[in-house]
């Protein structure tokens, strides 16, 4: 007897680990101080199931409403089997925990200023009122927008959604939506008695966070595996923070947690786990990768770029990439402030460089097996980071967007490369472009008679290919630089174009006075320049076919016949008005009108 039981122990010992996720440190992962959290909103349109939180962590069910201590699964289908966990389906959890990092230096004192979201979190739901926090309030939790049930048949939270809080809405007033699901929240991290977490403890930065999470359904598309986090950062409080660091921290346990290896890409400011075998002890075989991508950081100015910002185009700066990637193992977590910001800036913990002498750790290539790799499988935190921004002053806000991504490949290290190519294929939310075209004619004749339409229509909108548009004010717009337009309306609809397109009215004989003498039938631009509501100017172009002057077409009918003849002889022989254009008479384009010109017509003709 005696000979089986040490093997059999050890096999129950085995068996009971592979059931356990990684725990949080000893000293980290209490219950929060303040009262009122949503623990319990989640965001499911794809593939991918996580928890989201109005206290800047994510992925993890501190609730325990499905009786999981991590809250990501993928691949997702349904509740239910994860609830009873069939087909293992509550095992398939690529992500313990995550949250939102925040660091820099009071510019005053000198002091280290830090707020994390990862076992213990030091933010508190809400915005910051008066530049600090306020009271509990049951409305501060995250809100949900499902993209079928919007405007005709809305949900609650649609019905009630926080304009208050800052939530974001579109050019009508209405709840903004993107993807086919949305959360939204904010919170704060100007509450002191909440910063409690080991290595944090320090006085508050005084910023607001205001988060969008949303998800996109697209069966078989790169989209059906993503799920976008969008910060709004704003300095609320009384500090200038000099150095602000922004970072995203992730516990990123891919099944079973002690077979996990990470890396990074640099080129494309993307990170991932992946596992250290071809068959994880949840997963099997092939397990999946997870990844992030830092798809859009601060803003800095750039003379001649374009940043992304909060679902616009932002002329004259440029979005940060990945300033660093960090890795350290349990039991290697920071545990002083000092510490904290030393891995934010890409260091060792006790503040020394990398052994690579960059700012990435295991930057190698998984892939094809070159460069610096990870190489000893074991559970891992990893964290990227942009960053830093030089002084962050009251007032001051900021926008940054990462993209996380599970797939699965035909092998661990192919998972890496389907989830890359996941990452990569992510789209920021832009508004559309405004586009421009001529209708309902778009072709124009110059000709001495009356011509008809006596205005030309020109539709000004979005792209429908995109999505919403901003407003502008229809008492700023110009057409070729003339801006006494007969009239600018709207319509209800108009194909191509997104919404209620604006439709200006332009004098022909002023739309075509802008070009001048032209020859024949061509394409030319003309250009729509206004502003938008705010003020910012826009200059948006469009393409218009126009039949110019025909040499010989002396009567300007469009063709040249016996009539245009006739009418160039009794312009010589019977003081008959010269042609209008006189230079469709020069035949032979010497400059001048004479009887040779008449010769080459009747040379055309017969």
């Amino acid at each position: 007897m005696f000979r089986f039981r040490v093997p059999f122990l050890l096999l129950l010992v085995f068996v009971l680990a592979l059931s356990v996720q990684a725990v949080p440190p000893e000293g980290r992962g209490g219950n929060q101080t303040y009262k009122i959290t949503d623990n319990t909103t989640f965001i499911d349109a794809n593939l991918i199931m996580m928890f989201v939180t109005n206290h800047g962590s994510f992925g993890r069910d501190r609730a325990g409403v499905f009786g999981y201590d991590y809250g990501t699964w993928y691949p997702f289908t349904d509740t239910a089997a994860i609830r009873s966990n069939a087909g293992n389906a509550g095992d398939h959890s690529p992500l313990y925990a995550a949250g939102l990092w925040l660091g820099g230096t009071d510019s005053a004192t000198g002091q280290t200023l830090v707020a994390m979201a990862e076992y213990d979190d030091e933010y508190v739901p809400g915005p910051m009122a008066s530049g600090t926090y306020q009271s509990d309030r049951p409305e501060f939790r995250v809100y949900k927008l499902y993209k079928d049930s919007l405007g005709s048949t809305p949900n609650s939270d649609y019905l009630n959604w926080p304009v208050d809080q800052g939530a974001p809405v579109d050019v009508s007033g209405d709840p903004r939506m993107w993807g086919d699901q949305m959360l939204w929240c904010a919170f704060n991290d100007a509450n002191a008695s909440q910063h409690t977490n080991d290595a944090g403890e320090t006085a508050p930065l005084g910023i607001e966070v205001d988060q969008t999470v949303w998800a996109i359904h697209v069966p078989n598309t790169a989209q059906d595996h993503l799920i976008y986090i969008q910060y709004k950062l704003y300095n609320k409080g009384n500090n200038t923070i000099n150095e602000l660091y922004i970072s995203h921290w992730f516990d990123p346990d891919l099944g079973y947690s002690s077979d996990d290896l990470v890396g990074c890409d640099t080129l494309g400011n993307s990170y991932f786990c992946f596992n250290g075998t071809n068959t994880d002890a949840q997963y099997g075989s092939p397990p999946p990768a997870f990844g992030v991508k830092m798809l859009a950081g601060p803003v800095v100015p750039s003379p001649g770029d374009t940043a992304y910002w909060d679902g616009n185009r932002l002329p004259g700066y440029r979005n940060l990439g990945m300033s660093s990637f960090q890795i350290y193992l349990n039991g290697t977590d920071p545990y002083n402030p000092t510490q904290v910001m030393n891995y934010m800036r890409g260091l060792s913990r006790d503040g020394y460089p990398l052994p690579n002498g960059s700012k990435f750790a295991v930057p190698g290539n998984p892939l094809t097996g070159i460069g610096d790799l990870d190489t000893t499988p074991t559970d891992k935190r990893m964290m990227g980071t942009f960053g830093p921004i030089d002084a962050f002053r009251p007032g001051d806000s900021q926008c940054v967007v990462i993209v996380l991504a599970a797939a699965h490949g035909t092998n661990n290290i192919n998972s890496i490369a389907a989830t890359k190519a996941d990452l990569n294929a992510a789209a920021l939310p832009l508004q559309s472009i405004l586009k421009t075209t001529v209708a309902a004619e778009p072709i124009y004749q110059f000709a001495t008679q009356a011509i008809n339409p006596a205005d030309i229509m020109i539709n000004l909108g979005y792209d429908i290919s995109g999505g919403e548009g901003r407003q502008f004010n229809p008492n700023s717009i110009c057409v070729n630089g003339i801006c006494a337009l007969d009239s600018v309306r709207t319509a209800a609809s108009y194909p191509g174009f997104t919404g209620t397109p604006s439709q200006l009215f332009i004098p022909v004989t002023d739309f075509l006075g802008f070009y001048g003498l032209l020859w024949d039938s061509a394409s030319y631009t003309y250009t729509v320049t206004g502003n938008y509501t705010d003020g910012e100017p826009f200059s948006v172009t469009g393409q218009v076919v126009m039949i110019g002057h025909r040499t010989g077409d002396m009567n300007s009918d469009g063709v040249v016949d016996v009539s245009d003849l006739i009418k160039m002889v009794e312009y010589f022989f019977a003081d008959a008005p010269a042609p209008d254009p006189i230079e469709i008479a020069d035949m032979n384009h010497d400059g001048t009108i004479g009887i040779g010109d008449l010769i080459l017509l009747v040379e055309y003709m017969f």
